[in-house]
């Protein structure tokens, strides 16, 4: 058996455990390049996965699928800045599929953090939070985390009524919007009958 490497939160344990062991070896080595990376960043479950929270800002995930680990920037804008890098991996918009006897390399995994955190505007100071404060209160009341919150509000979706102009894909679309805020948001949604725009 694979043993966990420690220190590890009980949450982020609990996850490795039921990992197959064909993917923890190179699930722990790229755990641990992110560490080494970031060594000031929280860990913790986030939308279902071992994730990296650096500043109040999620800069990286990682999950066991079947065949492959998904790593996961947390934005939909970063993977397309390394199209070279990545030539020789399979990707969508917000995630690489790393096979399971190959981990991502330390300075691809360098390069992609050091992506991510340019891009949010809360670490840069650019982001003008008493804003969000003052237009998320209905997201906060469902207990939606303040990416997606901030996510929504940029995307001038206040309450549940604005979602009927979006489609079910655009909500998952928007930056910060993962499986707990889909599920939060459509229960809402079903509660309120309160339906998505038609394709």
């Amino acid at each position: 058996m694979t043993k966990v490497p420690a220190p590890l939160p009980k949450t982020v344990a609990a996850y490795y455990r039921k990992v197959p062991k064909t993917h923890k070896k190179v699930m722990f080595e790229m755990r641990n390049r992110i560490i080494h990376i970031a060594p000031n960043s929280e860990e913790l479950i986030s939308y279902g996965m071992p994730a990296f929270r650096l500043n109040g800002n999620f800069i990286a995930g990682i999950m066991a699928h079947k065949s492959h680990i998904g790593y996961y920037p947390f934005s939909g804008s970063t993977l397309k800045n390394f199209k070279n890098e990545l030539k020789d991996f399979k990707t969508t918009k917000s995630a690489i599929h790393v096979p399971l006897d190959k981990p991502l390399s330390k300075s691809l995994i360098r390069k992609l953090i050091r992506s991510r955190i340019s891009q949010c505007k809360v670490a840069q100071g650019k982001a003008n939070l008493s804003r969000y404060e003052a237009l998320d209160a209905y997201w906060r009341r469902l207990g939606v985390a303040a990416p997606a919150r901030r996510g929504l509000i940029d995307n001038k979706v206040f309450d549940a009524n604005d979602l009927r102009r979006l489609t079910r894909d655009q909500l998952k679309s928007i930056h910060g919007i993962g499986n707990f805020a889909l599920k939060v948001i459509t229960k809402d949604m079903k509660n309120r009958k309160i339906g998505f725009k038609s394709r």
